[in-house]
């Protein structure tokens, strides 16, 4: 497990970059040909941020 300094800090930002990708899926969903492969790529993403599992703890992030 890694220390840090400020945790709250740290899991806004794992949030704030979960989130990104899944607005990056739902962008290329968008652009690219490939529309249900981005969609379906975007919605475990979003799913993940929401409900901030961690597989590395095994559970829930709490806030």
């Amino acid at each position: 497990m890694f220390r840090v300094r400020n945790p709250q800090k740290a899991l806004r930002t794992i949030a704030l970059v979960r989130y990104s990708l899944a607005a990056l899926f739902l962008l290329l969903a968008l652009l690219r040909e490939e529309k249900l492969l981005f969609l379906g790529l975007a919605l475990p993403v979003f799913l993940v941020a929401r409900t901030g599992y961690c597989p590395s703890s095994a559970g829930r992030i709490a806030p």
